[in-house]
């Protein structure tokens, strides 16, 4: 479920969110639960329990816990929540008093995902972050006290500045603080976001491409020396924390996404919701709708994406006759990508598995655009 309410504009930040319109968050609730009510009487979904919810955002820790509880038991309601279901929040450090998560707690929510992004303030400053490194440390130990038992950190790397010497050691830092699951994005610069403007403007640079790779890279040695595996390019767990909502995406398994700009697949078909809180808030439930787009992938697309998306993870995928069903030349196209991207030493072949070598990681994106056609 998407929140989209923030409480100011993080210059880096591409996803669809709302600073402030604080009045609109309990017509924004009900909008969900109208959106959601719809789906359970579609045939796609309908009967169909539930095994993780995912409340991102936005910020969606500014939402009451009264109304993040009233969206789980919704939820619940109208699909069923598996025994044990993962239920997932993220939420900023400087905006998590300890009756706030004890609130998300008794709502259902047993998986906190903390924005910390960095330990160090010259870089929450540099990310237009409001909180700083001691609100990261005490909002870990409120969360604690709540009574979550499974927390992730949410880090970015490649910042102006940053050396793989601080990046390292910022890492080491969090992981003796004692988290259950770490993301480590690379700095991005989205289009239309302030920092990309500054970027092109030429305010400041960032690290060159040798020394992201040594961010990238040591990471996983530091993580792991801590009894944290990389499970996939971008996050780390200890064992039986692997966050269950992002490994169903990674193995292609259905998704429903609920509220503004919400993004759902179901088979072959894919769709995104309105991106505009007071169209989806007066959409929502009507027979209008909420959906702005809708794709039909074809086969060789889904394969692509398939593949793509499993070699992100650390087991990789089987092929599992998954080429063979598509047109020759196609099939053919995709098990080159495969060929060249072994034979340079980026994947593995076992049996029927193919995955991503450690080499291989640092050219992800380049057997994956090729994968997709790029």
């Amino acid at each position: 479920m998407h929140l989209p309410f923030c409480r100011s504009r993080c210059h880096y930040c591409a996803f669809f969110f709302v600073v402030g319109r604080a009045e609109l968050r309990e017509d924004y609730r009900s909008a969900l639960e109208r959106e959601i009510d719809g789906w359970a009487n579609d045939p796609r979904w309908a009967g169909r329990p539930v095994e993780s919810v995912y409340f991102g955002g936005g910020t969606p820790s500014l939402m009451e816990p009264a109304a993040v509880d009233r969206l789980v038991k919704r939820a619940d309601l109208r699909f069923g929540l598996l025994p044990g279901a993962e239920i997932s929040l993220e939420a900023n450090p400087d905006d998590l008093e300890l009756s706030r998560l004890e609130g998300f707690r008794a709502a259902g929510c047993n998986r906190l995902s903390l924005g910390w992004q960095s330990t160090r303030r010259e870089n929450l400053r540099a990310l237009t972050r409001t909180h700083g490194p001691e609100d990261n440390r005490a909002a870990l130990e409120r969360a604690r006290d709540a009574g979550f038992g499974n927390v992730g950190v949410d880090l970015i790397f490649g910042l102006p500045g940053q050396t793989s010497d601080s990046w390292l050691g910022e890492l080491d830092e969090v992981a003796a603080s004692g988290p259950e699951h770490v993301s480590a994005y690379e700095l991005t610069f989205e289009e239309g976001t302030r920092l990309t403007r500054r970027h092109r403007e030429g305010r400041f640079a960032v690290p060159d491409d040798d020394e992201r790779a040594r961010m990238f890279e040591g990471a996983e040695d530091v993580l792991q020396g801590h009894g944290i595996r990389r499970y996939e390019i971008s996050n780390f767990a200890r064992p039986g924390h692997e966050c269950v909502h992002n490994v169903s995406g990674w193995k292609g398994g259905d998704v429903l996404g609920v509220g503004a700009s919400a993004a759902s697949h179901f088979g072959a078909s894919r769709w995104t919701n309105v991106a505009d809180l007071d169209d989806y808030v007066a959409r929502a439930g009507s027979d209008e709708g909420v959906i702005s787009e809708i794709e039909e992938l074809d086969e060789t697309t889904c394969t692509a994406e398939e593949l793509y998306l499993g070699l992100r993870t650390t087991e990789g995928v089987l092929l599992g006759g998954r080429i063979d069903r598509l047109p020759q030349a196609e099939g053919r196209r995709l098990l080159e990508v495969l060929d060249r991207a072994q034979a340079s030493g980026w994947l593995l072949r076992e049996g029927d598995r193919v995955r991503l070598t450690r080499a291989g990681r640092l050219f992800a994106d380049t057997v994956f655009d090729q994968l997709l056609g790029g």
